[in-house]
């Protein structure tokens, strides 16, 4: 029987919850993480580099999550839509850059709703 080592263990977080300095977040230990907002905004802008701003990628992957099979949003909707579209394996994907990329799809989803409550 096969068993993982460490380093095929793939980390997980729950959808983050927003406050205004930090994201916070379930990760691997099962406790509460935080994530400073700036540094984890900041990470999320050096990973997508120039040529793209995070409001087109947020708007490409929300246009794809109304097209999929599976609606709804995890950690790995996350990892793996950057993963593909960096060309790279999703567990390369930083945590800190997932959590404000799905921070950031959060924000959208809220904009959206409101607008369309409107």
């Amino acid at each position: 029987m096969m068993s993982m080592s460490d380093d095929e263990v793939a980390v997980t977080f729950t959808r983050p919850t927003l406050t205004p300095k930090l994201y916070l977040s379930k990760g691997p230990s099962g406790w509460p993480e935080t994530f400073k907002r700036c540094d984890a905004d900041q990470a999320l802008a050096k990973f997508i580099g120039t040529g793209v701003t995070v409001q087109e990628l947020v708007d490409v992957f929300m246009l794809r999550q109304k097209s999929a099979e599976k609606p709804g949003i995890d950690w790995y909707t996350i990892t793996g839509f950057l993963s593909r579209t960096y060309g790279m394996s999703f567990k390369a994907v930083p945590s800190l850059v997932g959590i404000a990329f799905w921070a950031a799809v959060i924000q959208a989803q809220q904009a959206q709703a409101s607008a369309e409550g409107n």
